[in-house]
């Protein structure tokens, strides 16, 4: 059996330096308020100077809420098929990403500073929009580089031929996030989609 690679000791402390960075900021935040959590004090309860805080958060409102930019796993992406059940691949891609801007490891208390704090949300907001931009254009170029995709769909090109497919694979993702079920602890897991997949599939076949 193949033993997994140990972290580098750079990676780590960069995670480390991260989470101290977000703990400090969300336990300010809910301590003194947003308006009155400073870069500076972020930095000093983390124990690192004001600069540093710069290299990992654009804004003390990322630190806050522990986001990440998005960013699109290639793995992830060069295991896609336009063979395969595209749509269910791509709704699956559009949701890795939008959660890969979302760090931390406590979503209640993210919860309880969005609703504290509503104006959080749009930096939030920004960034799932980010990421569902980085998911039109890596199927963009997934179906222009294939022969059967390339000329587009009905005088569209793959661009918006896949603008228009991320759109559509994004129902499911909020088809469950909106379901009475969902459990926010937990958050939506990829097979977690395959029955909100299932009936948009049956609706498609339905309405055509």
């Amino acid at each position: 059996m193949t033993e997994t690679s140990p972290t580098p000791l750079r990676a780590r402390r960069r995670a480390e330096t991260w989470s101290a960075l977000h703990e400090a900021a969300a336990s300010l935040a809910l301590k003194r308020g947003v308006e009155h959590t400073t870069v500076e004090a972020i930095a000093e309860g983390a124990g690192v100077s004001p600069r540093t805080f710069f290299n990992y958060f654009r804004a003390k409102e990322d630190a806050i809420l522990g986001l990440h930019e998005p960013r699109v796993d290639p793995d992830e992406l060069s295991r896609i098929s336009t063979a395969g059940d595209l749509l269910a691949q791509v709704s699956r891609l559009l949701m890795t990403v939008a959660w890969s801007a979302l760090g931390g490891s406590d979503p209640s208390r993210r919860r309880q500073l969005l609703a504290t704090y509503p104006h959080l949300g749009r930096r939030k907001m920004e960034l799932m929009v980010k990421a569902e931009t980085l998911v039109c254009d890596a199927v963009g170029a997934l179906l222009s580089a294939d022969p059967a995709w390339r000329s587009g769909v009905e005088g569209f090109g793959p661009d918006d031929t896949a603008r228009m497919l991320v759109m559509i694979a994004g129902v499911p993702l909020r088809f469950n996030l909106t379901s009475a079920d969902f459990d926010p602890a937990r958050g939506l897991q990829p097979e977690d989609l395959g029955p909100s997949l299932a009936l948009l599939h049956h609706l498609q076949r339905k309405l055509s």
